[in-house]
């Protein structure tokens, strides 16, 4: 197993996984690499890419992405393990689907900590949107207003989230869809 570095862009996501132990080394050792000048970096990265987001929206999304990703590789850095009921295939699936967006290390510990450890949204629960909604969790099921927004969006990673669209109808009490990540 190759070791990861903080500032790498280019990683190969498959190449880290051959069991949930050496997943959960590899995301310990990388997160442990970073240090709060890589940090102070994102912080900045976050706020550059927020600079077209609504000014009343621009505050709150900085902060609550910021903590995402220190909160994230705090965490890792103690050793959280993938979870006892990981599912093997959606793991190399998610792996597959960072190496195609060639997601640069911070934002992929992130990604992986969230989706496969922790078993979260990508935006956090209360995370504002543009018309007044927010995901929210129902019963143990997170919806997103704008996760069918980006079907056609192949850089982004909706499709990894654990998220449902929310329904379009009051109470979001649907639970037909599976709340699974897609495999394909």
């Amino acid at each position: 197993m190759k070791s990861i570095q903080p500032h790498q862009r280019n990683i190969d996501w498959l190449e880290m996984y051959h069991d949930a132990p050496s997943i959960t080394c590899l995301l310990r050792d990388a997160a442990a690499g970073v240090g709060v000048s890589d940090l102070m970096e994102v912080r900045l990265f976050i706020e550059r890419s927020c600079e077209h987001v609504q000014e009343r929206y621009r505050k709150r999304y900085i902060d609550i992405y910021t903590g995402m990703v220190v909160d994230s590789v705090l965490e890792l850095k103690k050793g959280s393990p993938l979870r006892a009921d990981h599912d093997e295939e959606n793991t190399l699936w998610v792996l597959r689907r960072l190496n195609e967006t060639r997601t640069p290390l911070l934002a992929g510990l992130t990604v992986l900590h969230r989706t496969l450890i922790r078993k979260e949204p990508l935006h956090p629960e209360g995370t504002p949107f543009p018309g007044g909604d927010s995901v929210k969790e129902v019963n143990g099921v997170y919806y997103c207003p704008v996760k069918d927004r980006q079907k056609d969006n192949p850089r982004a990673l909706c499709d990894i989230c654990i998220a449902r669209q929310t329904p379009k109808l009051k109470g979001y009490h649907d639970h037909q869809n599976s709340a699974r990540i897609p495999k394909n």
